[in-house]
């Protein structure tokens, strides 16, 4: 078993080492159990959040042992360079990768809990939407662009939202899909980053819009471009 802890939390070493055996024998609090699971566990009065994820297949086995880094360690790093770019997401504890026969089978990512719903509840799930949690997400995408950080799948339930004195604010969680460049990524490249925000379309469009404003782009056009790309994503998604 490998395992990498980020110095800020070696005191919880004995813990965290543990916490592969402690899942298998169904300890800890489920708040997530489908294709992946998240477990959550108290330790030295911190509230941590386990990921571990899904097992891997015989070819992915060979990928990620011998050429690709994994989800969790991916996580783990990816974590650090949202925090450096200024995007705020769960603080990360540490990360492990268990292996069998030498072959990689599957990781687990550690990270303190975060306050916040899931955006898609509060937007997606009702009727009348707030428009200023729309406005707040635009900006959200914005500063994200601008900072050079493209999540990978920057669906409206990665957003984890709290509500602050001066507005809403968010956490962003599941990045270890995302890509980073320098400055802004290319126009179309933010345009195809988006499309898995929701398949609402009055919420999407609403969203993309105001995007394009806060980028000084035409809303016409650039809700055109976007509705063409939400659209021929659906078809794919369709085929397969």
């Amino acid at each position: 078993m490998k395992v990498v802890i980020d110095h800020k939390f070696d005191n919880l070493t004995d813990f965290i080492s543990e916490i592969p055996a402690l899942m298998d024998k169904g300890e800890g609090e489920v708040i997530y159990d489908k294709r992946n699971k998240v477990v959550k566990f108290q330790c030295q009065g911190q509230t941590l959040l386990v990921k571990r994820y899904k097992n891997v297949n015989a070819i992915q086995q060979v990928v990620y042992t011998f050429f690709r880094r994994t989800k969790a360690e991916r996580a783990y790093l990816f974590a650090q360079i949202y925090a450096n770019r200024g995007i705020d997401t769960p603080q990360r504890v540490a990360y492990m990768e268990r292996k069998r026969r030498n072959l990689f089978l599957t990781g687990y990512f550690v990270s303190l809990e975060v306050e916040g719903i899931e955006a898609h509840l509060l937007l997606r799930e009702v009727k009348d939407y707030d428009p200023t949690l729309a406005e707040a997400v635009a900006k959200q995408v914005v500063h994200m662009h601008s900072r050079g950080v493209l999540h990978g799948d920057l669906n409206l339930s990665n957003f984890l939202c709290r509500t602050e004195t001066d507005g809403y604010h968010f956490t962003m969680i599941d990045t270890n899909r995302s890509k980073f460049c320098d400055g802004f990524p290319t126009d179309e490249q933010c345009l195809k980053n988006m499309v898995r925000l929701t398949h609402r379309r009055d919420l999407y469009e609403d969203i993309v819009r105001r995007y394009a404003r806060l980028r000084g782009w035409n809303g016409d056009i650039t809700a055109k471009k976007a509705l063409d790309l939400l659209d021929q994503f659906e078809k794919r998604r369709f085929r397969l």
